[in-house]
């Protein structure tokens, strides 16, 4: 393992960024930490443009290191490893080629984390330019040991975080390979460094991080290779996030079962997914049997019957839906059903454990679904 020379290595993964990287980059010159105690490096992900623009900060920046991929891998997991494994901080600071900080990010992190926190999570930027979860950052001060469910830390698994890169290399926190992992390859990686590291911390007085939303829509992860257009895909993602869990040491069983709910609500429904529009888009109706059967399998096999309250109500009556063996139609079904004008819910309704319910014939039996989040069916604000 490379021995500990700066406080902090930027890792960038890059791919024909061109003029966008200019603002990350000029973020980077402002930092309020001297230059001798961080690097930069880049992982061009074998760009079919010129780097000028990136080498020309050569002068401005002192420690800036550019590793070229030998082959263009389409996907940042494996040019993201490439800069992890050449890190020479204390900590690793991943960032995107089009993002930029506020000028005192990276000596409020390390200075934040002290010699115990092993994740670091600063407040993203709000805005119509900028995209990022709020929820963990709305109590808006600092917290040096964040609880998962409290503090909301599964509303945040994009990769925009510092880590502790002695906690990354012990534990082998790394991307995926795209093989395996090619859609949403930075929740993966999250849950696993959320469940080895020691104290997670979020910096939430201020906006530290500006995720921009590109004029071009053109950012590292809008590519049109990132879809779950294959069972595998989806499947693939929530059995390995569910095995991560289950195999924390430092994580309870309660608080397992938990998160598992709480996971797998969000990726059924959120800003990103729906569940229903990703069994839609497979190519065939083999392909949409094959996918729902996994999720049942995954469901049935990994999930206790209890922990179902625990899923997110928007998903709630999904979980249920496919557990109890509902094929894609009959979930169509079960949603027009459940979403009738409210005047139409009377019927079977009644309040169970402090939430407003409603008997829903899933399979020709009835369970009661949850049904308080009907009056605002927004998407969750997740990242």
């Amino acid at each position: 393992m490379n021995q500990d020379e700066f406080k902090v290595s930027v890792v960038i993964a890059h791919y024909n960024a061109g003029e966008y990287i200019r603002k990350a980059l000029d973020s980077l010159v402002r930092q309020t930490m001297p230059q001798e105690d961080f690097e930069i490096i880049i992982v061009d992900d074998k760009s079919t443009q010129p780097l000028d623009i990136i080498q020309a900060y050569r002068d401005k920046i002192s420690h800036l290191k550019v590793i070229i991929e030998e082959k263009n891998h389409g996907y940042p997991s494996i040019p993201r490893n490439h800069g992890i494994d050449n890190a020479r901080g204390t900590f690793v600071m991943l960032m995107d080629q089009d993002d930029n900080l506020a000028d005192d990010t990276l000596q409020a992190f390390v200075t934040f984390a002290g010699d115990d926190s092993d994740v670091i999570i600063g407040k993203y930027a709000a805005g119509k330019k900028f995209n990022g979860t709020q929820v963990p950052f709305k109590i808006r001060h600092n917290i040096k040991n964040a609880d998962m469910v409290k503090n909301h830390i599964l509303s945040t698994l994009a990769p925009h975080k510092m880590y502790r890169r002695s906690m990354l290399n012990a534990h082998h926190v790394r991307f995926y390979d795209s093989g395996y992992i090619p859609v949403e390859e930075d929740q993966v990686f999250n849950i696993k460094a959320y469940s080895v590291a020691r104290n997670i911390s979020i910096l939430a007085d201020k906006n530290y991080y500006f995720w921009n939303q590109r004029d071009d829509f053109g950012n590292l992860g809008k590519s049109s290779t990132y879809t779950y257009d294959e069972p595998w895909k989806f499947l693939n993602i929530l059995s390995e996030v569910f095995t991560i869990v289950e195999s924390s040491p430092k994580w309870t069983t309660e608080l397992k079962s938990r998160l598992k709910a709480m996971y797998i609500g969000r990726l059924f429904n959120s800003a990103y997914t729906d569940v229903l529009e990703i069994i839609k888009i497979q190519k065939n109706e083999q392909q949409r049997g094959i996918l729902i059967a996994g999720l049942r399998e995954i469901i049935n096999k990994r999930m206790a019957y209890p922990s179902l309250w625990d899923v997110p109500q928007a998903s709630q009556w999904l979980v249920l839906g496919i557990k109890e063996g509902m094929n894609y139609d009959e979930l169509l079904n079960l949603k027009t059903e459940l979403f009738l004008p409210s005047r139409l819910l009377v019927e079977h309704t009644y309040f169970l454990n402090g939430k407003h319910v409603r008997d829903m014939n899933i399979k020709g039996q009835f369970y009661p679904v949850p049904i308080d989040f009907l009056e605002d069916s927004a998407p969750i604000d997740v990242c």
